[in-house]
C-alpha cells in the first residue's frame, strides 16, 4: 500500500507540471498576435481618397507694375458768328454752369460794325469736348481748333528728378554734419544750394503740369454784325460842334496873320516903290 502511494503522487506531479507549461505557452501567443479588425469595422471606415492637387497661381519673377494716372492737357480755339449777341451770351452762361466751367478772362468790344466778345474759358478735362460741341451750336463756326498733349512722361521724369535731388541733398547734409574740412564744407554747401535751386525748378514744373492738366483752356470768340442804321457812337451835340468850328476858323485867321508877318519886308518895299513912282510922275508930267 505504501509503495502504491509514491507512484500516484509522482503521476500527479507530472500532470501539474504539464498544465503549467501549457498555460505559459498560451499567454504569450495571445499577447504577440495583433488584433485583426472585423469585417463590420472595416466596412464602417470611410474610403481613402487621394488628395486633389490645388492649383496655385504662378508667381512671376518680375514685380507687378502700377500704371500711373495719365496727365493730358487740352486746349482749343473757337470763333463763332451769331445773330443775337445777348441771347448767345445767355446761352453761354447756361452752358458754363452745366459743364462746371468758368470764364477766366472776358473782353467785349463794339467797333468796325461788330459787337465782339473774347473769352478764355477754364473747363474740366472730362467736359472739354462736350462743351466745345455744345458751344459750336450757338452760331456759325468760322474757326475751330482743338489739341491735346499727354505729359505723363514729363510729369514722371520731373518727379523722379525731384526725388533724386532730394535724396542727394539729404546725403550732402549728412556729410556736412560729419566733415570738418573747411574746403569740403564750402564745396558741399555750394552743391546743396544748387540742388535747392534745381528742386525749386522741378517743383514749379510739376505744379505747372498739374495746373494745366487739371483745367483745359478754350479761347472763345463770337461776334454779331451791327446794322448800318444803328450808329456805332452817338452824334455830338450842336454847341460843341459850333465851338469847335469857331476855334478852327479863329486858328486859321491867326495862321494867316502869322504868315503876313513874314512878308512885311516885301510889303514895305512895295509901298516905297509905289510912292517913288508917283513922285517921279508928278515931277515929270507927260507932255502931249
Amino acid at each position: 500500500m505504501k509503495y502504491l502511494i509514491f507512484p500516484a503522487l509522482f503521476g500527479l506531479g507530472l500532470v501539474g507540471c504539464s498544465q503549467k507549461q501549457t498555460a505559459v505557452e498560451v499567454v504569450p501567443s495571445q499577447t504577440t498576435m495583433p488584433a485583426r479588425p472585423t469585417s463590420a469595422a472595416v466596412a464602417s471606415l470611410p474610403p481613402t481618397v487621394a488628395p486633389t492637387p490645388v492649383a496655385t497661381p504662378e508667381r512671376s519673377s518680375e514685380p507687378a507694375t502700377v500704371q500711373p494716372a495719365r496727365n493730358i492737357i487740352y486746349q482749343g480755339n473757337l470763333e463763332l458768328a451769331v445773330d443775337d449777341f445777348d441771347q448767345a451770351s445767355a446761352n453761354l452762361d447756361r452752358l458754363l454752369a452745366q459743364y462746371h466751367s468758368y470764364a477766366g478772362t472776358a473782353h467785349e468790344t463794339r467797333a468796325d460794325g461788330q459787337r465782339r466778345q473774347e473769352m478764355t474759358l477754364k473747363v474740366p478735362p472730362a467736359d472739354f469736348l462736350p462743351l466745345v460741341a455744345a458751344l459750336s451750336k450757338l452760331g456759325r463756326i468760322e474757326a475751330k481748333d482743338v489739341a491735346s498733349a499727354d505729359v505723363t512722361a514729363d510729369v514722371l521724369q520731373a518727379l523722379a528728378s525731384l526725388n533724386a535731388k532730394q535724396s542727394t541733398a539729404a546725403k550732402y547734409r549728412q556729410l556736412l554734419a560729419q566733415t570738418t574740412n573747411p574746403a569740403e564744407i564750402h564745396r558741399l554747401e555750394e552743391q546743396t544750394r544748387q540742388l535747392r535751386l534745381d528742386e525749386a525748378a522741378d517743383q514749379a514744373r510739376l505744379e505747372q503740369f498739374g495746373a494745366r492738366s487739371a483745367w483745359a483752356t478754350l479761347s472763345l470768340h463770337y461776334y454779331q454784325l451791327l446794322s448800318t442804321a444803328e450808329p456805332d457812337s452817338p452824334l455830338p451835340a450842336f454847341a460843341p460842334r459850333f465851338l469847335a468850328a469857331f476855334s478852327r476858323s479863329g486858328a486859321f485867321m491867326l495862321e494867316i496873320a502869322v504868315a503876313l508877318t513874314y512878308l512885311w519886308p516885301l510889303a514895305l518895299l512895295g509901298a516905297a516903290g509905289i510912292w517913288g513912282v508917283r513922285r517921279w510922275r508928278l515931277r515929270h508930267p507927260v507932255q502931249e
